[in-house]
């Protein structure tokens, strides 16, 4: 998918290396662990003078007896060679069944070689089936974090619930990868990748939303092996990202940035401007080598020159199966054009391929043998058929598998012929689609396809695409999307399919709070996708004490819009917040509000006369009502709903879940005791509204200049911006650090 400039940057903005600059305090350097760079090379006694583990550690591709384990020896991933010396190195590996590695199961030692950059790829054997294991890294005195890792189930065993995630999509200068921080808490059975790990574009002065200075070499598009490898490196440094591998085991797949936009076999995004297929084959070649280095694979996927085989079957007990496949490496060039068009008899061409009539035939026939329940597609593009272009006029994506009837149709018609619950998950369009799949009739639903956004690319979105409306209206087979980024999780079950996607606020700031935006079910042996009940419900706030902020009371799933509604909100614990006042939504000519005295309670009576209100299908939201709350003391409580009545169009009265908001009054405590805070709660000591007294010691002094630096990008202050915004610039940056600083000398 094309990649857009990354977002104008705030000049006035400060990162961290500024806020350094600025004070120039050498204390604040000592306090929070900052050094001078140092060589990165062994010292006389073969160890290393800084960290080599810089990237991580990570695990994949998981049997019932053997996982990989991964890392990469780096100590500077964006230096060219990464300060390494041109000499192999010796590392042990450790795996255990307990995070302090005192259950050794196995142990061994392997060699970081210079000619693949020093990356280690262990194939571990013998393992338990479904166990969970630890595992750690040792090289030149220094050992590696520890990550957690687990095997599959034995393909005869039976599996009561797994858990997984998806995602896809990160681009490095467009956000924080803050989707990952909140994956890495849950401790899965599996993540799958589904492609777009890095962009081959050339990286900006300022690394784009991440502001901070990026070496020259990264200015220019990636095509040498260097190149890719410094992309890596860059990317890979991200912390969240790093905790998410060390979290679970993954498996990953390319789409096309991992080599150039749009690729499709041997043809570049713009072959015009390609010399000769040999040089695309070159660049290739690094790309996959580069691609390897960096992912926990098996010695089965490592490259062969331009020629990486990355189409494999993974079986999770009697469950499920994942197939995943590679859409770019075997395809044929775009039908017609790359772009959506309405004209283009050529996708439906026999011949034409996305797979590969070799993957093609490894697919169809996993597909007719399978005896698991539920049958996975891991794969890069949005395989339902999904009509662009409003009106008559039909528009297809070319590069999607819509370009590609043919395989299309025969994936599908071999998922109704053979499986009788088959889900396909995907990545690329950095947006989120649920979509029915039917087979090449349009006539017997077979499947479905939970398409995931993005973890950063394309910045913080929106809460629809600008052509969702239409697409939802004109898709029978699309039932849903939302344009904000995150990640997907899924729960599996013998009886049931539970879809989760899971989004954010914003990526352009680190911190940003997550929430499941809607679930989704699939019953075993029903392929369609389970009706959304109807939904009612209040979002969040966070306020500080005294004051006040809204809440929205908001309809969702309701296709056949609303007529009238009575429902009552109430906070569940009043001493934390009250209701102040009710204001309905515009469009709604007749309403009845009642705000009880105390606070603790608002019944909201209305009616939509003049069919104003109308609530899409797709998962949008319409706001009913704005509840104006006001914060009484510090703490956090729900805010319930209960549903009197409520009416649609049609004259119903569906059956409607209630789901009750959050309100969070105060910053809370900032950081435990010996970690960093002390634990306390935060004091206002001048009632400005701002807590100057950060760590809580009931004076202003610098250790809560250190405690605000330290926990800046904690929850308790990310969610409480006006308590800490200390310069009044109405946002939370580097200069709020400064400004305290500055009061304290």
């Amino acid at each position: 998918m094309d990649h857009p400039n990354p977002p104008t940057q705030d000049p006035t903005g400060q990162n961290r290396r500024q806020f350094m600059r600025t004070t120039g305090a050498a204390s604040i350097a000592a306090a929070v662990g900052l050094s001078g760079q140092t060589s990165a090379a062994l010292d006389d006694a073969g160890e290393f003078e800084s960290d080599p583990y810089s990237l991580g550690v990570a695990s994949g591709d998981p049997l019932p007896d053997s996982v990989v384990l991964w890392t990469r020896l780096v100590p500077e991933p964006m230096a060219i060679g990464g300060g390494m010396p041109e000499e192999d190195v010796e590392v042990v590996w450790t795996i255990a069944t307990d995070e302090d590695l005192t259950d050794v199961v196995q142990t061994g030692t392997t060699s970081a070689e210079s000619e693949h950059a020093h990356a280690v790829h262990v194939e571990v054997f013998d393992l338990e089936p479904a166990t969970e294991y630890y595992y750690q890294f040792e090289a030149g005195g220094a050992a590696s974090p520890v990550g957690r890792t687990k095997t599959a189930p034995a393909a005869d065993q039976r599996v009561d619930e797994f858990e997984f995630a998806f995602a896809s999509c990160q681009s490095w200068p467009h956000g924080y990868y803050t989707a990952y921080q909140y994956m890495a808490q849950e401790e899965l059975d599996l993540v799958i990748h589904l492609g777009d790990y890095i962009y081959e574009y050339g990286v900006e002065a300022d690394g784009g939303i991440r502001d901070m200075q990026i070496p020259r070499e990264y200015r220019e598009e990636t095509i040498t092996l260097d190149r890719y490898r410094l992309q890596y490196g860059l990317y890979k440094s991200d912390p969240d990202l790093r905790d998410a591998h060390a979290s679970a085991p993954w498996l990953v797949t390319r789409d096309d940035h991992e080599v150039d936009n749009n690729w499709a076999d041997d043809v570049q995004e713009e072959p015009w401007d390609q010399e000769t297929v040999a040089e695309f084959l070159e660049r290739r070649a690094a790309a996959f080598q580069a691609y390897y280095e960096h992912m926990p694979f098996r010695m089965e996927q490592k490259p062969d020159g331009p020629n990486q085989k990355l189409y494999r079957n993974y079986q999770f007990g009697d469950l499920l199966e994942f197939n995943v496949v590679d859409t770019r490496h075997y395809r044929d060039n775009h039908a017609c054009e790359d772009g959506i068009l309405a004209e283009c008899p050529a996708r439906h061409d026999e011949d034409r391929t996305i797979l590969g009539d070799e993957q093609r035939e490894w697919l169809l026939e996993n597909l007719e043998i399978s005896e698991v329940t539920w049958d996975v597609l891991a794969n890069q593009l949005p395989i339902a058929r999904m009509d662009y272009e409003e009106g008559e006029e039909d528009g297809w994506r070319t590069d999607q598998w819509d370009g590609y009837a043919a395989d299309q149709d025969a994936v599908t018609d071999a998922m109704g012929e053979h499986t009788d619950n088959a889900v396909v998950v995907t990545g690329d369009v950095h947006t989120n689609w649920a979509c029915e799949l039917y087979d090449s009739d349009g006539e017997e639903v077979v499947g479905a396809e939970f398409a995931g956004t993005s973890i950063s690319s394309f910045g913080d979105g929106t809460e629809l695409r600008s052509d969702a409306g239409h697409i939802l209206a004109e898709n029978e087979n699309v039932l849903y999307n939302k344009n904000l980024r995150g990640y997907t999780q899924v729960r599996v079950t013998p009886d049931s399919w539970e879809t989760q996607y899971k989004v954010l606020d914003y990526v352009t700031e680190p911190g940003s709070p997550i929430w499941t935006d809607a679930t989704f079910t699939i019953e075993a042996g029903e392929p369609g996708i389970q009706p959304q009940p109807a939904t009612l419900g209040v979002d969040a706030a966070a306020l500080r004490n005294g004051g006040t902020d809204e809440l929205e009371l908001g309809a969702r799933w309701l296709p056949s819009g609303l007529t009238g509604l009575t429902a009552t909100v109430s906070p569940a614990d009043p001493d934390v917040a009250t209701i102040e006042a009710v204001e309905v939504a515009e469009g709604v000519e007749l309403s009845e509000i009642d705000v009880a005295d105390d606070g603790t309670a608002a019944t909201v009576r209305l009616a939509d006369l003049e069919d104003e209100i109308t609530v899409l299908s797709g998962g949008e939201t319409q706001t009913l009502a704005t509840i104006e709350v006001a914060g009484e003391s510090t703490g956090v409580t729900e805010v319930d709903v209960e549903i009197d009545r409520l009416d649609d169009e049609d004259g119903d009265a569906p059956e409607t879940d209630a789901i009750p908001g959050m309100v969070a009054v105060g910053p809370p405590a900032i950081g435990q005791p010996g970690s960093g805070g002390s634990g306390r709660s935060p004091g206002d000591l001048d009632a400005d509204g701002r807590y100057e007294d950060v760590n809580g010691n009931g004076r202003l002094d610098y250790d809560d200049v250190v405690t605000l630096f330290d926990e800046f990008e904690s929850d308790p202050i990310r969610t409480h911006p006006d308590a800490y915004d200390f310069n009044e610039n109405d946002r939370l940056d580097y200069g709020d650090v400064v400004a305290l600083y500055e009061q304290v000398s």
